[in-house]
């Protein structure tokens, strides 16, 4: 059954998998991907997730003009299958 789950980076593998099916250049809304962002290495995609998880922390200064959020990922058995960013 899919669930929603914190941005975590035990799912490396399985969120390349469904980053390469969405295809290059293809904006994915919910996942808070940057063009700065580097995900393919593992120390990369760890930064991107500290980031994430630093954003949702509801002690955190929002930053001016932007609209607090909180990163889920969708997955089912260890699949990716997209991502949320509901307003905190």
């Amino acid at each position: 059954m899919p669930e929603l789950i914190a941005p975590t980076v035990r799912l490396h593998a399985p969120w390349l998998e469904a980053h390469d099916e969405w295809g290059p250049g293809v904006h994915e809304d919910g996942f808070g991907l940057l063009p700065s962002d580097e995900v393919d290495s593992p120390s990369g995609f760890a930064a991107w997730v500290a980031r994430l998880t630093a954003e949702s922390e509801s002690a955190k200064a929002q930053d001016a003009g932007r609209v607090p959020r909180t990163y889920r990922w969708i997955v089912n058995s260890e699949r990716v299958l997209g991502g949320d960013r509901p307003a905190a």
